[in-house]
C-alpha cells in the first residue's frame, strides 16, 4: 500500500512539474569563474550573424535564427542566452510590476518545449523590456578592465535612448560594440559592430552624472535587483568625475594594453565611418516603404520610428573624429607614419584639412569615385557615391533625416524641405554643427 501511495505521489510531482515547466532550471549558479566564462563567450561567440546564420559552425540549426532585435533586445539577449546554454539564472526587474521581477523560472510557456520556450521568453523580454528597464538591471563599474570587458554595456542617457554590448575591450583601448538599431524587413537579421568610442558628449547628452544611466555599466547580481544602486559591492561612480571633455581619451589611455600605430588609428576610424553610411540604408530603405505605403502625414511615434537624427548624428560624430585624429597626426609628425594610399584616401575626404570643417565645406566640389575612395556603396538602386561624397553632402546639410521625404532628399541629391515635407509636421531637424 505505502508503495502505491509513493507511486501516485511520484506521478503527481511529474504532472506538476510538466504542467509548471520552467523556461529553463538553473543548475548553476553566478560566481567569478562564471562571469570569466561569460566574458569569454562573448568574445568569441557574439558576433554580427549570431541571429541571422541558419547553421552553427558545426552545422547544428541556429536556435535564434530569425530574431529581430533592437539595441536594448541585443543586450538582453546576450546575457540572456548565455544563462540559457549554461543553466545559469537570469533574474530581472519587471518593470510592469514594482518590487517584483522576471525570471527563467516563468510558466507560462508549459505546454511548449524548451527550444520554443525560450524564444518565447526572449520575444516577452523583448517587448516588455527596453533602454528604459537597463538601468533596473545594471549599474555604473568601475573603470578598469576587470569590469570593462567582454559582456558588459554602454547607455546613453534617455534622450538619446541607445545602447551597446561590448564584445571586447581590444589592447589598444577602444571598444569593439555590437549592437543594433533598425528592425524591420529592410533591416536584416545582422548585427552592426563599430571599434570606436561612441562621442562622449552624445551618451552623455542632457546628464553627465551617475542619475542619467549612462556610460558603462555591468550586470546586478540577482541578490541587488529592486535594490539601491549604489549598494551593489562594485558600484562605482568614477566615469563621472572624469572631465566630460576628456572622457574618451581619458578611458582609452587607462585601458590600453598597447598604443596602435597611426596607420591603424586612421584605419579604424575610416572602418567605423563606413559602418555608419553602410547601416543608414537599411533605415531610409524602411522610411520610404512605409511612405509608399502610408503617403499620409505621420504621428510623432511614427515619426520617431523612421526618422534618423540620432543616426545621422553618429556618423557625423566619426566623421569629425576621423578628421580631428588626422589633424592631430598631422601636427604630431606630419603624416610621417602614415600610408600613400591612405594619406590619398584621408585627403579625399578631407581636402582642406588645414582649415576648419566649416570652410572646408564651402569650399569642397562634388567627389566622383576614384582610385582613393572608401567605402563606395550603392545607397540606393543605379545610385553610388563613397564615403567622401557622403561626408561632402552631409557636412554641407544635405543629407535629409526627415521621413517624410523622398530618397532624393533623404540621400542629399536635393537640398530639402520638400512641398511634402512643409506640408507634414516635423520633429528633430537634424543639421550638422560644424562650429
Amino acid at each position: 500500500m505505502k508503495s502505491l501511495i509513493f507511486a501516485i505521489f511520484g506521478l503527481i510531482m511529474g504532472f506538476t512539474q510538466t504542467s509548471q515547466a520552467a523556461v529553463w532550471t538553473a543548475v548553476n549558479e553566478w560566481s567569478p569563474a562564471w562571469e570569466d566564462r561569460y566574458a569569454e563567450w562573448v568574445k568569441t561567440h557574439w558576433q554580427v550573424d549570431f541571429f541571422s546564420r541558419k547553421q552553427l559552425p558545426h552545422g547544428q540549426s541556429n536556435p535564434y535564427y530569425g530574431l529581430r532585435v533592437d539595441c536594448a533586445d541585443t543586450v538582453y539577449s546576450m546575457r540572456i542566452i548565455f544563462a540559457y546554454e549554461n543553466r545559469l539564472p537570469f533574474i530581472a526587474q519587471d518593470p510592469t510590476a514594482s518590487g517584483k521581477t522576471i525570471s527563467n523560472m516563468m510558466s507560462r510557456w508549459d505546454s511548449k518545449n524548451e527550444s520554443q520556450r525560450i524564444r518565447l521568453f526572449l520575444g516577452y523580454i523583448y517587448d516588455v523590456m527596453s533602454t528604459r528597464s537597463l538601468p533596473n538591471d545594471t549599474y555604473p563599474v568601475p573603470v578598469s578592465r576587470d569590469f570593462i570587458r567582454s559582456g558588459s554595456l554602454i547607455m546613453t542617457t534617455k534622450v538619446n535612448h541607445h545602447s551597446w554590448t561590448l564584445k571586447e575591450m581590444l589592447p589598444i583601448g577602444v571598444p569593439h560594440l555590437v549592437y543594433n538599431s533598425v528592425v524591420g524587413s529592410y533591416s536584416g537579421l545582422g548585427l552592426q559592430q563599430r571599434q570606436s568610442w561612441p562621442h562622449a558628449e552624445w551618451v552623455f547628452e542632457g546628464d553627465f552624472t551617475p542619475a542619467g544611466f549612462a556610460g558603462f555599466r555591468g550586470w546586478r547580481p540577482a541578490a541587488y535587483i529592486n535594490r539601491p544602486v549604489w549598494e551593489v559591492p562594485t558600484y562605482s561612480e568614477e566615469q563621472y568625475r572624469i572631465p566630460l571633455s576628456k572622457w574618451e581619451r581619458t578611458l582609452q589611455t587607462r585601458l590600453a594594453l598597447r598604443q596602435e600605430t597611426d596607420n591603424q588609428r586612421i584605419t579604424r576610424l575610416i572602418q567605423t565611418s563606413c559602418e555608419g553610411f553602410r547601416s543608414r540604408i537599411p533605415s531610409i530603405d524602411e522610411a520610404l516603404l512605409y511612405i509608399s505605403k502610408n503617403p499620409r502625414c505621420m504621428d510623432y511615434a511614427t515619426y520617431d520610428t523612421y526618422s534618423t537624427p540620432n543616426r545621422d548624428q553618429r556618423v557625423f560624430d566619426d566623421l569629425m573624429a576621423l578628421r580631428r585624429n588626422y589633424q592631430d597626426i598631422l601636427k604630431e609628425n606630419g603624416g610621417s607614419q602614415l600610408s600613400a594610399e591612405i594619406l590619398g584616401q584621408l585627403n579625399k575626404i578631407y581636402p582642406y584639412i588645414q582649415s576648419s570643417a566649416k570652410r572646408e565645406e564651402a569650399q569642397m566640389a562634388p567627389q566622383g569615385v576614384t582610385a582613393y575612395s572608401v567605402c563606395t556603396l550603392e545607397y540606393r538602386r543605379g545610385k553610388k557615391m563613397d564615403l567622401a561624397e557622403f561626408k561632402r553632402r552631409m557636412f554641407s546639410g544635405l543629407i535629409s533625416n526627415n521621413p517624410h521625404e523622398t530618397a532624393e532628399y533623404r540621400w542629399g541629391e536635393l537640398r530639402g524641405p520638400s512641398q511634402r515635407a512643409k506640408s507634414c509636421q516635423s520633429w528633430d531637424s537634424w543639421v550638422p554643427d560644424l562650429n
